[in-house]
């Protein structure tokens, strides 16, 4: 809207009339003595514009101005608070997640590669999503399914992938976790790989009522090397390599597949 020419009052100089708005100043005339001012800043304390539906179209407009930079803001200090705990999480034992898949959904699961942390079943939160608070940007998720009318020993894992690299499971309300864009993989067709092989001959192969089990740095350690070995020689393998990469980086491990760029790397 042209505001030139038009006329305001200063508390100190008087009336006066807008004759030049530009560069984010206005110049305004008082008894032939121009003055310049911030625009439209001068309009919230200095000046008045003597039509008031003009006084209102600037002081809108300071409005929308101060609400954007209050966004703006905001947005900088998220960022910040988020690049923080990025810079500064601390590695936890068990900061590792095993999904129960449903035998029936597990094609649409691995398609997508979203995962939900299921429901509390008892206490104070019973029927919200399940806090993942121990899962960081370091953590891997394997997918299992336990075929259906199956025992418990013959969950197999169908796949595995790395949540997002800003994740932070303290955060995500709605239960949902998403897999990181490149860091995924599965378990070739035809091929087997059993979950509880993993603990031992000592551990009980018990599941109980859960969509989601805890799991350590080491054990994951040893499920993603033995999953990017199945993948050895494919096509998939060289993702899987870079994918099995990051997690020991992120996780401050040594491999246990050799950094080499052939095809033929085995667990050492």
């Amino acid at each position: 809207m042209d505001i030139n020419g038009q006329t305001i009052r200063h508390r100190a100089f008087g009336s006066g009339v807008i004759t030049k708005l530009a560069a984010g100043t206005v110049t305004v005339s008082f008894a032939g003595e121009e003055k310049k001012f911030i625009y439209p800043d001068a309009f919230k304390d200095f000046l008045v514009m003597d039509d008031k539906s003009l006084q209102k179209y600037v002081a809108d407009q300071i409005a929308k101005r101060d609400a954007a930079l209050v966004e703006q803001r905001r947005a900088e200090q998220e960022e910040y608070q988020r690049r923080q705990k990025l810079e500064n999480f601390t590695i936890a034992a068990n900061s590792h997640a095993v999904f129960d898949i449903d035998a029936q959904e597990a094609a649409t699961v691995c398609k997508k590669f979203t995962v939900s942390t299921g429901h509390y079943i008892s206490g104070y939160s019973k029927g919200k999503p399940r806090i993942a608070d121990r899962m960081k940007p370091n953590s891997a998720c394997v997918l299992t399914v336990r075929p259906q009318g199956g025992l418990e020993q013959e969950r197999a894992i169908v796949g595995a992938f790395m949540v997002k690299d800003d994740f932070f499971g303290e955060d995500a309300g709605d239960g949902i976790i998403e897999a990181h864009p490149e860091f995924r993989m599965l378990v070739p067709q035809g091929q087997q790989l059993l979950f509880w092989d993993y603990f031992g001959h000592d551990s009980q192969p018990r599941w109980g009522n859960t969509a989601f089990k805890y799991c350590s740095g080491s054990v994951m350690s040893r499920l993603l090397a033995e999953m990017t070995n199945m993948l050895s020689g494919g096509k998939e393998w060289e993702g899987a390599m870079k994918f099995y990469r990051y997690f020991c980086k992120m996780n401050r491990l040594n491999p246990l597949i050799e950094d080499a760029e052939d095809s033929g790397a085995e667990v050492l």
